[in-house]
Order: C-alpha cells, then sequence, then structure tokens
C-alpha cells in the first residue's frame, strides 16, 4: 500500500513539474526566459521584459522557405532578369540530363553555354553576366554550373 502511494505522487509530481515546460506560448503570456524564442503556429515570439514581468512579445511571422531541388527545373521567376540568376537557383541544373538543363534554361529564358564535358574544356569568354548559367558535364549529366 505505501509502495502504491509512493508511486502515485511521484507520477503526480513529474506531471506538475513538466507542464510549465509545455505551456502554451502566445502574445502576453508568461516566459522564463529574457531573449528565448519560440514559433509557434508560423510566427516566431520572442521573450521580452514588461515592467518587472517577463512576457511573450506578439510575434513576427515567419515566411517559408522555398527549398530548390536539384534536378528540378524551378519556376520563372522575375528577379532572374532584373538582379540575375542566383547560384541557388543555378544549382537547381545539376544532376539532370544535358538536353534536360538546355530545355529547362531556356525556358527560364536563361542564357546557357558548356564550358566543358567529360574533362575537355572548351574556349569561353571571360565576360561575367548575371543572366547566363555556364554549365561542365560528365557522363552526359550537368556536374557543375555556374552563373556568368
Amino acid at each position: 500500500m505505501r509502495k502504491m502511494l509512493l508511486i502515485v505522487v511521484a507520477g503526480l509530481l513529474c506531471f506538475t513539474l513538466a507542464s510549465p515546460a509545455h505551456a502554451l506560448v502566445k502574445a502576453g503570456s508568461k516566459c522564463s526566459k529574457l531573449n528565448a524564442t519560440a514559433t509557434v503556429s508560423g510566427k516566431k515570439y520572442t521573450c521580452i521584459k514588461s515592467g518587472a514581468k517577463l512576457v511573450w512579445n506578439k510575434g513576427v511571422i515567419v515566411k517559408k522557405s522555398t527549398t530548390l531541388k536539384a534536378g528540378v527545373c524551378p519556376q520563372a521567376s522575375a528577379l532572374d532578369a532584373s538582379s540575375g540568376i542566383t547560384v541557388a537557383r543555378a544549382n537547381t541544373l545539376i544532376g539532370m540530363k544535358e538536353i534536360d538543363a538546355e530545355s529547362c534554361a531556356s525556358l527560364l529564358e536563361w542564357g546557357y553555354r558548356v564550358v566543358a564535358r567529360d574533362g575537355e574544356d572548351y574556349p569561353a569568354t571571360l565576360d561575367y553576366r548575371l543572366d547566363r548559367v555556364s554549365v561542365t558535364i560528365k557522363n552526359g549529366l550537368i556536374s557543375r554550373a555556374d552563373v556568368g
């Protein structure tokens, strides 16, 4: 009987001590550490000092980052023409077959040139253009993509 009572008391203590760690984060509710952050439902909350209390701020909406996958042609972006092709977007060509990479670049209205194929370098100008991608091909697949 005494063992059972100890087990029940220990269990209750565990549950009551663990609950503050899982407290709901919402604007205005108490927090325990200044400048602590928590992301809930697409908002990032920061623990701030309000008077003498520590509370969660209103929260800032967190943008979802779009991931670019290698070997998959990205969607057209107006930024490619205005500010140039980013390295991350150019690297999506890596892993594609040569013909697929060329058609993807054409679809996105990128300049496209092959600078090396299977260890053989081709002549290329040294002018740097933000609207062109230079690719290296090994065994029919794009192994490197550079902007310029």
